[in-house]
Order: structure tokens, then C-alpha cells, then sequence
């Protein structure tokens, strides 16, 4: 009999933890297990499109595109899979984990295994009604979980602090962002041409820090005239970033391009790439930047970021402190990075990853 996966999330937009949940299923079907895929949402983005073909994956989606109102038919859609055994559940998000957690507590969700991921720092980007909330959903469903993955030591130190009850109740393990480049086509050609440039990607929104990327720009820009910033990715911070650009005269210099399903071509081809976040759980972008190019540069917008080698490493919330990391980087002979990273994300390879979840599950500390 083959084993039976569920995964459950907010939509099928490819952020960092969709991402993450993605190459979950993707490792599952070629093992060919049976694998259900939650959305709290409708089919909005097509990330998941690519693999509707697969015979062993079932993708069942709300009508609706508010994750408020998708609430009761994804409890409905919960309901429905009462008579079935997962021999896995994975979810990455709080309020996704605290629903699904306390319908396997009234046993209308069979597991045999549940393994939760934090894909943010909650305590550190959320404060009054929003983080009372997110507390409510740990104690909805938390104490279901049988494994519960944080990405860096830094979030499982903010978390069990600030619920230090929930230690008791699962086991908290730290286990780095995996990746899996194996269905990815690196060689697509740009539609555009922006000579050199310097390339970011992300949710268009205050914390992915944009607004202090353009800034930098703006002043490392006089010693490179000819130099190009492109932006990938779609958000509500769209017109502000937009309007920034116009009052540092940029707006022939910063390219906002939307979102873009194929990121890596433009990581290859950029001179240097960059993640200019103010908090991350881990940016995973970073991780993909660094398959296609040897000069990245971050903020230290999460923990672990400072661990890497290669890395050229900026403050947060400092416009001059990344200014002076891109500079000083776009100087830099970074050939022997390659080496480096590559052998840095060999250790992240999903198949690695589920087996540091399998290791724990079988009671390894």
C-alpha cells in the first residue's frame, strides 16, 4: 500500500515557505507516494501547475481568494479526508498548523507522523492583536505535532522563550532551509537586456527592504554609471518603491519587473545579487543566489546568514552599511566562492533534509 503525504498551506504563491512545501511534494511523487495538497485559497499564481499531470498528487483548492474566507471551506476540505491515514503531514505556516493541529487533537486527522516549520520570526515581526492571534494558534494545535523545524538556532531561542510550554509538548529541532535544483532550468534567456545590474527578489513589502536597497543604489551609483538594479517580485509596496525611485532620479536605473517565474537566469547573469531584508526567518533566495553567482551580498536579517562563508554581510536597516557591502563586493575576485557555496548547498539537498526529519522523528536528539 503506498504511503500518503499531506501538505496544507495559504495559496499556491511560490513565497519561501510555499517554496519549501513545493520541494516536499516534489521528493514525495518521485517516490511515488500518494500526496494531498490544502490550500486555504484558489488557484491563483499556477505555482503548482507544473505537476497537475502527476497521477499521485490530488490539489485541492477553496473558491475563494481571501484567506479569511477561505476558512470554513478549508475546514470542509479538512473534514472530507477524515477517512484517511497520513503516514506524513507537513505544514510551514502558524495559522495552517494550529487549524490542521487541532483536527488531528479531535483525531478527524489521521497521522502517523506531523512535522510543523516556522518560516518566520513571529516574536520578533509581530506585536498586540496580530501576535495574540498567532499565539492562539500555537495553542490550538501545537501539541500535535510530532517534530517541529526551525530554520536557525536564533528562531528556536525566540521561540521557545517567548512559549517556553511548547518544548514540553514536541520536539523543537533546528534543520537549515533545504533546496532542490533539479527541476529548475537555469538557461532560459532574459526577455530584456540591462547591460550590467545588480539584481534583488522578493514580496514587494517593508520587510524585504527595498526601499533601503534603492537607497544604496542611489549612492554607489556615481562610480557606476552604467550599472542597472533589477527587482523581481509583486507586492503592496509596489507604488511607494516606485515613487522612491522617481525622487532619486532612478527611474531609468531601477527596473521593478514584477513576478517572474524563473529567477535563476537573472541571478546567473547579474554582476552581483542581493537580499536587503530587515527580518527573515532565512531568506531562501539567498540560497538560490548563491547556485548561480559567486558575489551575494545580505543583511544579517536572520540568524545562521553570518555562518556562511562567501557572503559578504551587511547591517540591518543601513543604507550605508549595504551601499558599502555592494561596493565592496562588486571589487572583490570571488572565483573561489563557487567551491564554497556549492559545497554549502550540497548539505541542503531535500533528500538530506528529510533525512535530518526522519533522524528525529526516530527519537535522535
Amino acid at each position: 500500500m503506498k504511503k500518503r503525504i499531506l501538505i496544507a498551506l495559504p495559496s499556491d504563491c511560490l513565497g519561501g515557505a510555499e517554496q519549501y512545501l513545493k520541494n516536499i511534494a516534489v521528493f514525495f511523487l518521485k517516490k511515488e507516494y500518494l500526496v494531498t495538497v490544502l490550500f486555504l485559497k484558489s488557484n491563483e499564481s499556477g505555482g503548482w501547475k507544473n505537476l497537475k499531470t502527476k497521477n499521485n498528487i490530488k490539489l485541492i483548492f477553496t473558491s475563494t481568494s481571501s484567506e479569511l474566507k477561505g476558512i470554513i471551506p478549508f475546514i470542509k476540505n479538512l473534514i472530507g479526508l477524515r477517512k484517511e491515514r497520513f503516514d506524513f503531514i507537513f505544514t510551514s505556516h502558524v495559522h495552517i498548523t494550529g487549524v490542521l493541529g487541532f483536527f488531528v487533537k479531535l483525531n478527524i486527522i489521521k497521522k502517523t507522523f506531523f512535522i510543523g516549520r516556522e518560516s518566520t520570526s513571529i516574536f520578533k515581526r509581530f506585536n498586540g492583536l496580530k501576535l495574540i492571534l498567532f499565539k492562539t494558534f500555537y495553542l490550538l494545535g501545537y501539541s500535535s505535532i510530532d517534530l517541529l523545524v526551525c530554520q536557525t538556532d536564533i528562531m528556536k531561542t525566540q521561540l521557545i522563550e517567548a512559549l517556553p510550554w511548547l518544548s514540553k509538548k514536541t520536539s523543537i529541532q533546528v534543520i537549515p532551509n533545504p533546496v532542490n535544483f533539479n527541476d529548475i532550468s537555469f538557461n532560459e534567456k532574459i526577455d530584456r537586456k540591462f547591460g550590467k545590474f545588480i539584481v534583488a527578489a522578493g514580496r514587494l513589502i517593508h520587510l524585504k527592504g527595498f526601499d533601503l536597497l534603492i537607497k544604496a543604489f542611489k549612492i554607489i551609483k556615481n562610480k557606476y554609471p552604467s550599472l542597472k538594479l533589477v527587482i523581481l517580485g509583486e507586492g503592496s509596496s509596489r507604488s511607494k518603491l516606485e515613487r522612491l525611485t522617481l525622487d532619486l532620479n532612478l527611474e531609468c536605473d531601477v527596473f521593478l519587473e514584477g513576478f517572474v517565474e524563473n529567477v535563476y537566469p537573472y541571478f546567473n547573469k547579474s554582476i552581483l545579487c542581493v537580499v536587503s531584508s530587515r527580518i527573515e526567518g532565512f531568506p531562501n533566495v539567498l540560497l538560490q543566489m548563491m547556485s548561480q553567482n559567486t558575489k551575494v551580498v545580505s543583511t544579517l536579517c536572520a540568524g545562521g546568514i553570518e555562518d556562511i562563508k562567501g557572503i559578504s554581510i551587511a547591517e540591518t536597516n543601513n543604507v550605508i552599511s549595504l551601499a558599502n557591502a555592494i561596493e565592496n563586493t562588486l571589487k572583490q575576485n570571488s572565483v573561489e566562492n563557487r567551491v564554497i557555496f556549492d559545497n554549502n548547498l550540497a548539505e541542503r539537498s531535500i533528500g538530506k533534509f528529510i533525512q535530518k526529519i526522519e533522524f528525529h522523528l526516530n527519537g535522535h536528539k
